[in-house]
């Protein structure tokens, strides 16, 4: 049954000003966003993991309360400690698996991706979905670092990376847009007319993934509803 109502809470980086936009955009009618922070921190995996599991529970405590189901918001510590963060929060989304189990369910097995990160990064990036066993037809990055330069990246921006690698995007069938900083709303339903395949960005995979999970159907951008 369409619609529903429910709490989404989102932990995010301090630098991310995207990932709240597109959720926004996103919810149905009688489902809302409420968010909190971490502080912003460098690579993709903790150091010391008791700290990053003392934070992650304080930020946790202020969402607790208030929320059906998390989405854990950031890629830091996802790859290597998700098991820390299911352990912390119940009922939470993490957007890469989101994506995974969504390109699943839409039987994709060629993808191309799409970054807004430098190359060591996005080829990271690459390899992590390779490991999970798509075949990966072409990609490409904005050579971005800093969130907050993520978060302003124009939409117009977004289309083109995908665009003008339209020979190799062709072979895809589906396109995946990564990182929760970067606003995908728009470009990718604009992507998704042009291209008449799914375009799944994390940021979509994970409101998918939430909604899922309380037991709410809404219409998405980029794909057809499943």
């Amino acid at each position: 049954m369409p619609g529903g109502r429910g709490r989404i809470g989102v932990i995010l980086p301090a630098n991310n000003a995207g990932m709240e936009y597109d959720l926004w955009k996103m919810a149905p009618e009688g489902v809302t966003i409420h968010s909190t922070r971490m502080r912003p921190t460098k690579g993709c995996e903790p150091e010391n993991v008791e700290e990053f599991e003392k934070e992650l529970k304080q930020a946790y405590s202020l969402l607790e309360e208030v929320s059906d189901v998390v989405i854990y918001g950031r890629t830091y510590g996802t790859h290597r400690h998700a098991n820390v963060i299911k352990k912390v929060i119940k009922d939470v989304v993490i957007p890469e698996e989101s994506a995974y189990e969504l390109l699943k369910k839409l039987n994709v097995k060629r993808l191309w991706v799409g970054t807004p990160y430098i190359k060591e990064r996005t080829l990271e990036e690459v390899e992590w979905w390779k490991e999970k066993g798509f075949e990966i037809v072409g990609f490409d990055g904005l050579g971005k670092i800093r969130g907050i330069d993520i978060s302003n990246t124009p939409i117009f921006t977004i289309y083109r990376l995908v665009k003008r690698h339209l020979d190799e995007v062709i072979k895809a069938d589906a396109v995946y847009i990564a990182c929760t900083a970067l606003s995908t709303y728009e470009a990718v339903q604009y992507l998704h007319e042009d291209l008449g395949i799914p375009v799944i960005s994390e940021n979509v995979a994970a409101m998918w993934g939430a909604l899922n999970k309380i037991r709410v159907k809404a219409k998405l951008p980029g794909f057809e509803s499943i």
